[in-house]
Parts: C-alpha cells; structure tokens; sequence
C-alpha cells in the first residue's frame, strides 16, 4: 500500500475509501464529516483527511485579502485554540489560510471555494430565480453600503463584502453569484436517490442531515425525491465534491443559520 506524507501529522497517510454504514469519522483538516471517498488516513491515530484538505496549497493568493499571501496553518495560531473565518464568520479549530500580519483568516473550503470566480464580463446583467420569482436580480460589483453583514437568501450564508452578488432592492433580496446556478438534481455517494432543489423549505423543522444544524424555511435545501427523511443545506450537499477535492466555486460548508 502506497503511503504519504503530510506537514500537519507525523505519521505515514494511506488512502482508503469508507465503505463502513454508518462511521462517523471527521476530517481533521476542516472538521467536518468524511463523507464520500477517498480519504488519507492514519491507522495509528484515527487521523483523517479529505483530498482536498490533503493537497492544499501551502500558500495562495486570495482575491479577498489581495496584499498579502496566505499560509496554511494545521492549528489556529492564536491561545484560544480557535479562530474567526473573514469568510462565513463562523469560528474555526482545524486548517486555515492565515495572514499573520493582518490576522486574516479563512476555513481551508472557505479559501477554496471562492477561489477563480467567474469574471463579471461573463456573467449576465440580470438574472430570474425559482426562489424568487416576483423580480429579476441585478449584477452588483459588491453588496450596497449600508449597515449589518449581507446574507444570501438563497443559501442562508454570509456575502462577501468585497464580492460580485445578485440583488433585488425592491425585496431587499441577495444571492451569491453562484447560488444563482444551483444544480435542480445532484446526487451523493452517501444516499441511493437523487437529491431535488426545493426553493423554499417547506419543513418547520428540518435538521441537515450533514452537518446536523437547523435549515431555515426562508431558505433553499436539498431533499431526496423519494421522500426520505433525508436533506441538506445548499452548502453542505458540497461536502462530497470537497472530498474528491473538484468541488465547484461558491459552495461553502460553513456559516449556516441556525434556524
């Protein structure tokens, strides 16, 4: 069996596909689940890591904080052992990009995912979505100015201060560049039936079957079409795609509401 090597742990890595119903093994990298295949293992120290989390950069330049490389950390390098995406805005304990001089940091699939955006010459003035079918939604270079952090109400995820969105001011109504392009069907390796876009949760309390928080109503999800008690928020049906390390821009797994 082949074996690897990675900066963040001392010992030899494997790769090996979970096949075991039911194990909740965590990726050590980006702390959340191992699902979908491969993953790089240790056999003496339950250590696990997605592709993607595996074959991270080092360094890279992102577009969000374009004056200073970002180095990848295995730990948060400040004492409470944590650290607060400039991303999601959600905390953080497993890799991160980091700028040190600015104490700049992001969560390894929040640097990822938003890497190689679409350019805005490519993108359409206006689009029409499902999810809110009353008004087109314009092309902005950035959120408006105005108080309070914008959130995309397609998927219940922060925007990016400094990022192209999509908007409706007449509803007050944002969504991610790429939230606007959301797969009708997708399916994971996890579960036997295709998974279907719904527009609006229907389901006053519905847990993720991912990451395990709430889904809000206002928002969109992916459910089985066979009816079983089985979905996901928009940004977590991505967790498999960041296992095999293609997954595609935009579908960040982290800042989820709470409800």
């Amino acid at each position: 069996m082949e074996r690897y090597k990675h900066f963040s742990h001392p010992h030899t890595l494997s790769i090996h596909k979970i096949c075991l119903e039911g194990a909740q093994l965590t990726c050590n990298g980006c702390k959340f689940p191992c699902t979908g295949t491969p993953v790089y293992s240790c056999s003496k120290c339950n250590f696990f890591l997605h592709d993607q989390c595996f074959n991270a950069s080092r360094s890279l330049t992102h577009p969000s904080h374009p004056d200073h490389s970002l180095s990848l950390f295995p730990s948060p390098t400040y004492k409470s052992g944590s650290f607060r995406c400039n991303s999601c805005d959600k905390t953080g304990s497993g890799f991160c990009f980091c700028c040190s001089n600015c104490e700049f940091d992001l969560h390894i699939h929040c640097a990822y995912n938003t890497l190689n955006p679409k350019s805005s010459a490519s993108l359409p003035d206006e689009v029409e979505l499902k999810s809110h079918p009353n008004h087109p939604l314009k092309l902005l270079p950035k959120p408006p100015s105005v108080s309070g952090k914008r959130i995309c109400n397609v998927c219940g995820t922060r925007c990016d201060n400094n990022g192209e969105l999509y908007r409706c001011d007449v509803c007050d109504y944002d969504a991610h560049v790429t939230c606007t392009t959301l797969q009708e069907s997708v399916c994971r390796e996890d579960h036997a039936h295709t998974l279907s876009l719904l527009y609006v949760n229907p389901y006053r309390d519905f847990t993720c079957s991912v990451c395990r928080g709430a889904i809000s109503q206002k928002r969109c999800m992916y459910h089985c079409s066979s009816g079983c008690d089985y979905g996901m928020h928009v940004k977590c049906v991505g967790l498999i795609e960041l296992s095999r390390g293609h997954g595609s821009a935009g579908q960040q797994v982290a800042g989820q509401e709470t409800g």
